[in-house]
């Protein structure tokens, strides 16, 4: 499993590093987890993350978070994402249900 370190704020500015790190990661391995140390998020920031989870998993690859994204819940929120969010969905955002 490839842990990424991502210690800045997951925010329109600073996506496009994200996505290229994510992208670099799952060029090493199957499996990446973000180790996301910022808890400022935008819609940009959850958008990108759920883009890569769903590509990922597209692919046979897993995304996962190193630590619940509580911090995200607002935009999440705000954005749709919980309206009818799946098992799946709460076990990846939150860690709720199965440990991941």
């Amino acid at each position: 499993m490839r842990r990424v370190l991502v210690d800045a704020a997951l925010v329109v500015r600073n996506v496009a590093g994200l996505r290229q790190s994510i992208l670099d990661a799952f060029e090493e391995d199957d499996a990446v987890t973000l180790d996301l140390v910022e808890e400022a998020v935008d819609l940009c920031g959850v958008q990108l993350i759920e883009a890569a989870r769903r590509q990922a998993q597209a692919v046979g690859k897993t995304l996962s978070l190193a630590h619940p994204g509580e911090a995200f819940r607002p935009v999440l929120e705000a954005a749709g994402f919980l309206t009818e969010a799946s098992e799946d969905d709460l076990r990846f955002w939150f860690h709720e249900g199965s440990v991941q």
